[in-house]
């Protein structure tokens, strides 16, 4: 059986969590690591059981063993170790948010093209779970006539990174480095599913706002740069439509939601329910899946899916050029959150 090997660029938590996934895997492995903290990397190879921690980019990229690689550095660090790897003729598995500057998504996109190689992005991971899945197929397929709008909520009470959970990472906090707050880093996972539920169309226009303020502020000397809640309301190119609403900190529980609005059918998820009008004018709902909407174990996740893609010869199930119009997407709602006034987005389309 094939097996790929992949080099780790970038070595801290988000690695380790790709590192697991493939120490269950018979179908990807690591085999070299590198990190711009030679310590990070040398532990991470020591507590995966990693054969080669390479002394550069250059070194790792090298290696005949190399196959493809998932970029794992900080936001600000994603497009330089992408356009080297890709140049390299290697595959990319790049992580969540793409870019903080979509014309820097744009250059990566291009340079996986230029180079005929694969490029994928971890802000479709909400893609991999069975509810996901079935929605999206029945979207597609016409079984919910024309799908023409999505909503989709989630509130944390609090969980703002660097201040109320993983506390050795404070530059979540910080806008410089981030890029964001709540949107740019948990919205991008859900402004990817909401628009491949809708056909994948081109956005073109934004309205956002933002806030900040919920909780305890950080500790002196970090200062939060970076919003806690922001509502996004997008339209499309084909006439369809998104609300979204995410928050890090709130006061609220109990009412994360996603809904699919469709001409014949809509759908609510958790659990995956379809809603057609019956007689009378009264809704018939019908459970589609037993297991929890989130449950991917018949399917494999993000880091999975990319391995079984680029052993087929694939595009993998996260490509780069949704991942842009994500990007562009998030840029736009920052701008528009700044101005307090819509954004409208180019029509002509990169897909």
């Amino acid at each position: 059986m094939a097996q790929l090997g992949l080099g780790i660029i970038g070595t801290g938590r988000i690695a380790r969590s790709h590192l697991r996934s493939l120490a269950q895997s018979t179908e990807g492995k690591a085999v070299a690591v590198f990190d711009v903290i030679p310590e990070r990397a040398t532990q991470t190879a020591a507590d995966f059981g990693l054969p080669y921690v390479a002394r550069t980019l250059e070194d790792l990229l090298e290696r005949r063993d190399v196959d493809a690689v998932i970029v794992c550095t900080p936001p600000t660090a994603h497009m330089a170790p992408t356009l080297t790897a890709l140049d390299a003729g290697k595959h990319v598995l790049c992580e969540k948010p793409f870019a903080l500057d979509p014309t820097e998504a744009e250059r990566m996109v291009q340079a996986a093209e230029r180079n005929q190689r694969y490029l994928a992005v971890c802000s479709a991971r909400d893609r991999v779970g069975v509810g996901a899945r079935v929605a999206h197929q029945l979207a597609s397929s016409g079984a919910l006539g024309k799908v023409y709008h999505v909503r989709s909520s989630t509130f944390r009470v609090r969980g703002r990174p660097g201040i109320d959970m993983f506390q050795d990472a404070t530059w979540f906090i910080d806008k410089s480095k981030a890029g964001g707050g709540a949107l740019i880093d948990i919205g991008v996972y859900r402004i990817d599913v909401m628009l491949w539920l809708l056909g994948n169309p081109r956005v073109t226009s934004v309205l956002c706002s933002t806030f900040q303020g919920i909780g305890k502020p950080a500790e002196p000397p970090l200062v939060q740069t970076v919003e806690d809640h922001a509502v996004v309301m997008f339209t499309c190119d084909n006439g369809s439509s998104g609300v979204l609403e995410i928050s890090w900190a709130s006061n609220m529980n109990g009412a994360n939601q996603t809904i699919v609005l469709g001409t014949e059918a809509g759908l609510r998820f958790d659990p995956l329910t379809k809603i057609t009008a019956g007689p009378n004018r009264l809704p018939i709902e019908e459970r589609l899946i037993a297991r929890p909407d989130n449950d991917h174990s018949d399917f494999g996740d993000v880091t999975i899916q990319f391995v079984r893609a680029i052993l087929a010869d694939q595009q993998p199930q996260t490509p780069a050029r949704d991942a842009l119009e994500v990007a562009r997407v998030i840029d736009a709602a920052y701008r528009s959150a700044a101005t307090g006034q819509a954004v409208t987005l180019p029509s002509s389309s990169g897909h």
